[in-house]
């Protein structure tokens, strides 16, 4: 049963997607202190890690994420088919992975699609 109060993890993926949208670093909020950012080959742990991460991510290429379709729910999983368009008008066609726990990211896989 879900703790009143608490975003639901499809809540806590909208979220982080408005977040990286509006190009806001407090993203990093949305993740727990000890979470992982895996994918192409790398993990970052932790929230300093996760906050270099999306500092040189937003500042460099400038991330639009667009859903494709609606978000998948499984219990704390969350999974979002998404193309992100980049500053400079290239895209990239992604699949992000959330696990949700108590309102908070504990992992994000996120996997991109080669052209």
């Amino acid at each position: 049963m879900p703790d009143a109060g608490v975003p639901s993890p499809d809540e806590i993926a909208e979220t982080y997607f408005s977040r990286v949208r509006a190009r806001d670093l407090s993203v990093v909020d949305l993740f727990h202190q000890d979470a992982e950012l895996v994918g192409l080959g790398a993990r970052k742990k932790g929230h300093a890690a996760i906050r270099d991460f999306y500092g040189g991510v937003i500042e460099r290429a400038g991330p639009t994420p667009t859903l494709v379709g609606s978000l998948l729910v499984d219990g704390e999983r969350v999974a979002a088919e998404i193309v992100i368009e980049l500053a400079g008008g290239s895209t990239v066609h992604a699949v992000d992975v959330f696990l949700v726990q108590q309102g908070l990211i504990r992992s994000l896989t996120y996997f991109i699609a080669s052209e």
